[in-house]
């Protein structure tokens, strides 16, 4: 099932407690000195990767890494390295425990959910400089696609700092389509959304952790030619007739058929390409009559800014000469789906 965090950022402890000796895990080199009593690097925090505002219940996983004595410029000498951190007893850890056995500081990367529960995260670590995340949104599994979160690098902690806070920032871009339609269906026929392709977007970059806000960089796009669809048929879309003009257009997808999207430039070649039916109503259950495919460009440029939520307004023309039109979109906060952000409107 598809979730989202709901909120921008969360904070989360992180204990160094003392401890028994390593059983998993140090620096790369092994002429590092070790302290005189090894600490176990234990998370215990509140928070969710669900639909629902963040409880320790519905939290499932996040990935960690560490550098020791990280200065941007050396080589990087990896403490820890895409361990996978879970909730264990009351305390979330990774399995076997990771312990802190050296003199100086760890700098911590982190990211939500962990690659190995989410196709398509790919972490990456440079021989220097701040690591980062590759991450390929999933194009057959829309339902699948993650809501890639990535926290504030914690730089150069010493073993005694306490709980070291991390925030976790959305790092990708909803995208939603709000749709009505105006004129008059034939008869007592009604509109039903039943498929929209996203066509001509980039579909893999990479993401750097940075130390200023936002905390990411997004770098390296691959080319402008995947195609995001959602399906009725597969749960993707709401099983419901559009409204008329002038009443507010309705948000068509499900949960399942949430788009977490790599923020970008649009190129101009993307489109929507959107299939409806008309259904006859008057009769039960309701009979498909015809169905029809539009397309419509999205007019450049148009850029998906990450941690915001894009709502596309579109209307079905029923029987005129432009069959859709794409009259505008709103770029809202990552949970406000009904706040009042002023409407960008297209010519």
């Amino acid at each position: 099932m598809k979730t989202a965090y709901h909120i921008v950022y969360f904070v989360l402890p992180l204990l160094l407690a003392a401890g028994a000796c390593s059983e998993h895990n140090g620096p790369e080199s092994q002429d590092q000195p070790v302290a005189d009593h090894d600490s176990p690097i234990v998370v215990d925090m509140p928070g969710t990767k669900g639909v629902d505002p963040l409880t320790t219940a519905t939290l499932v996983d996040f990935d960690m890494s560490a550098i020791w004595n990280f200065n941007g410029t050396s080589t990087n000498t990896w403490y820890l390295k895409q361990e996978k951190v879970t909730k264990s007893g009351s305390v979330w850890t990774t399995t076997p425990p990771s312990y802190w056995t050296v003199t100086g500081n760890l700098s911590f990367f982190m990211y939500a959910p962990s690659s190995a529960s989410a196709p398509g995260i790919e972490p990456v670590f440079p021989t220097d400089g701040m690591p980062g995340v590759r991450y390929t949104p999933s194009v057959t599994n829309i339902e699948n696609q993650a809501d890639l979160c990535l926290a504030r690098p914690v730089l150069n902690a010493t073993k005694h700092i306490g709980p070291v806070p991390a925030e976790f920032h959305h790092s990708l871009t909803q995208i939603w389509f709000d749709m009505n339609y105006k004129g008059t269906p034939p008869g007592t026929y009604s509109v039903l959304v039943e498929d929209i392709r996203l066509r001509n977007v980039r579909g893999v970059a990479t993401a750097t952790f940075s130390a200023s806000a936002p905390y990411f960089e997004w770098t390296d796009y691959g080319p402008a030619d995947c195609t995001y669809e959602l399906k009725l048929s597969s749960s993707h879309l709401r099983n419901e007739y559009l409204p008329e003009k002038p009443a507010a257009g309705i948000p068509v997808q499900n949960t399942l058929g949430r788009l977490y999207l790599l923020p970008q430039t649009l190129d101009p070649s993307a489109d929507i390409q959107v299939t409806y039916s008309f259904f006859d109503t008057s009769r039960t259950p309701a009979v498909r009559q015809a169905t029809f495919t539009k397309t419509v460009s999205i007019p450049s440029p148009s850029v998906w800014p990450a941690n915001r939520s894009i709502h596309y307004k579109l209307t079905i023309n029923v029987g005129e000469s432009s069959p859709i039109v794409l009259d505008g979109y709103t770029i809202d906060d990552w949970t406000e789906s009904g706040n009042n952000h002023s409407e960008i409107e297209f010519d």
